[in-house]
């Protein structure tokens, strides 16, 4: 594992601790734009000499043209894969990485890889995204969860977790479901189940909503419905699944949570990515 030669572009405070992870084992490493490093390379071109593999930021990209960076010249999509091949750089990892990006790397003939792929990564990540949820609640309410009325909406890898605590901490607690499947595992696990298309009759019962689906679901017309004192908490990728306008009209307090993992736990997320790291390397 020694040959691999590694360099770090952007991210947050999770990155500077998966940098010093990778130094702690020997790597060579060499960062840019990451606010939480010093020691940084103040051109991609300078970067990206004699290493193998290139981890960039969570997301990617923003607005599919530049990438994910701040603190440097900006760094064009085109220009980031044209000069990774021009400088024999074959791998990118990175998160969130759609087709578009793909399909750039792929003319440079570099393999990208994107960590919310890595089943590891997702199923890790989804504990302190949930705890994180779960902190911001009891931050920005003024009722305590016990006893509350609880809606997880989508119960994939997240809403797993995040349902269990919930429970676990005396919420009344629901979630959402599209298919028989998914009923039976929320009925298993002691949840209380409805199926989603049911949610605009149901959604005035709940002091705290969850989102995790990550698309438009929490509509004008959901939130109209809604009750006024309850507060959501969206986890969904960007740009979530809330109509933010709306529930600011409404005066409904709801509050956008991306990247809770680099935010409430930075060094387990930063162990989280270093492990997919080595699986991706190994299997490449």
């Amino acid at each position: 594992m020694s040959r691999y030669r590694f360099a770090v572009l952007g991210g947050d405070y999770r990155y500077k601790l998966l940098y010093d992870g990778f130094i702690l084992d020997g790597f060579s490493v060499k960062v840019c734009g990451n606010p939480f490093i010093s020691e940084s390379e103040d051109t991609l071109s300078k970067l990206l000499d004699d290493t193998d593999i290139l981890i960039g930021p969570i997301p990617t990209t923003k607005d599919n043209k530049t990438m994910n960076v701040n603190g440097v010249p900006e760094i064009g999509i085109k220009t980031l894969f044209e000069t990774m091949g021009s400088k024999n750089t074959a791998t990118y990892i990175g998160g969130v990485i759609n087709s578009d990006v793909v399909c750039c790397a792929e003319k440079y003939n570099i393999k990208t890889y994107d960590f919310f792929d890595c089943e590891e990564v997702a199923i890790m990540n989804a504990i302190p995204t949930a705890e994180g949820a779960i902190a911001t609640a009891i931050q920005e309410s003024d009722i305590t969860l016990f006893s509350s009325k609880a809606l997880v909406l989508g119960y994939g890898r997240c809403g797993k977790v995040l349902a269990n605590m919930l429970k676990g901490m005396g919420a009344e607690v629901y979630s959402t479901f599209r298919n028989e499947k998914t009923a039976a595992y929320i009925k298993a696990f002691g949840i209380k189940g409805f199926e989603l298309k049911e949610l605009k009759s149901r959604i005035n019962m709940f002091d705290f909503i969850f989102n995790t689906i990550p698309y438009p679901i929490l509509t004008r017309d959901i939130l109209r419905k809604a009750n006024k004192k309850c507060l959501i908490v969206d986890l969904a990728q960007a740009p979530g699944g809330t109509d933010f306008n709306s529930a600011r009209d409404m005066n409904i307090r709801a509050l956008y949570c991306p990247g809770l993992p680099g935010r409430v736990a930075p060094l387990t997320a930063a162990e989280i990515l270093r492990s997919a790291v080595m699986n991706i390397v190994q299997k490449a």
